[in-house]
């Protein structure tokens, strides 16, 4: 009987958090590169967002999606640069990383943040 009403309590509890529109997180398709645009930004072709951190002077640096959700509004994610560790040791080569996403084919609204500074970039469908 225990069993039955935490199953009960559980589903209500999902149904309420639906019917709330709270983020549901989301693991969207993606993937780094090194060579990127030189001009760090964030664009969108199609259902590929480019999140650039534009031109650094190593490898260690990077694109990092540190949340991904879904909610009534649309879809959210927030990033930032990471930067070499401290100490390491790194070629000098010029590189400018970014993270490719593909995006749900139904997306309406997008949302993406830079933790670091906060800065915000909202995409619409029309």
């Amino acid at each position: 009987m225990q069993v039955i009403r935490a199953i009960v309590v559980l589903c209500c509890s999902l149904m309420l958090a639906a019917c709330a529109g709270q983020a549901k997180p989301v693991e969207l398709y993606s993937k780094n590169s090194l060579n990127c645009g030189v001009m760090a930004g964030v664009t969108l072709l199609d259902r590929e967002l480019t999140i650039n951190a534009g031109e650094r002077p190593t490898p260690g640096y990077g694109v990092e999606v540190k949340e991904q959700t879904r909610d009534r509004k649309g879809v959210n994610i927030a990033y930032e640069i990471s930067k070499p560790a401290a100490g390491s040791m790194l070629p000098q080569m010029m590189t400018s990383p970014c993270r490719r996403i593909t995006l749900p084919e139904d997306w309406k609204r997008l949302t993406v943040t830079d933790l670091e500074t906060g800065q915000k970039w909202v995409f619409e469908q029309p």
